[in-house]
């Protein structure tokens, strides 16, 4: 697990609901999210960022399933992305993908450029 405090970056992800779950599962999520956290951080252009795990058991008899719902906090973007599953590793890889797939499709999205009049008269010559 990475020490993020050493690096001078304090409460980067912030987990609610971790007392639902046991000790191993609890090393799982935030190892996961924790080793992800920096390409994540990349991808988000190094802006300064919250990210936020919000974790929920559904005990139904000897079954459980995980629902993770985690949101980025930005100074421009708020980014959410839930998912659920059966594994906690299945779903903590989940929400990191969706995470990422948002971020990528929401900064592609920004550096597009309108064409004007101008363009479009140009182009049909």
């Amino acid at each position: 697990m990475i020490d993020l405090t050493q690096r001078g970056i304090k409460n980067i992800v912030k987990y609610s609901g971790l007392k639902e779950l046991n000790l191993i599962d609890q090393t799982k999520l935030k190892n996961i999210f924790e080793n992800e956290y920096e390409k994540i951080h990349r991808l988000y252009g190094n802006n300064t960022m919250d990210l936020s795990v919000n974790v929920k058991i559904h005990d139904k008899g000897k079954t459980k399933k995980y629902s993770i719902h985690s949101r980025i906090e930005g100074p421009s973007k708020i980014i959410s992305a839930e998912s659920y599953d059966m594994d906690i590793t299945a779903v903590s890889r989940d929400i990191i993908k969706k995470l990422k797939n948002e971020l990528q499709k929401q900064f592609k999205e920004e550096g597009k450029r309108w064409k004007g009049i101008k363009d479009i008269i140009r182009n049909s010559m």
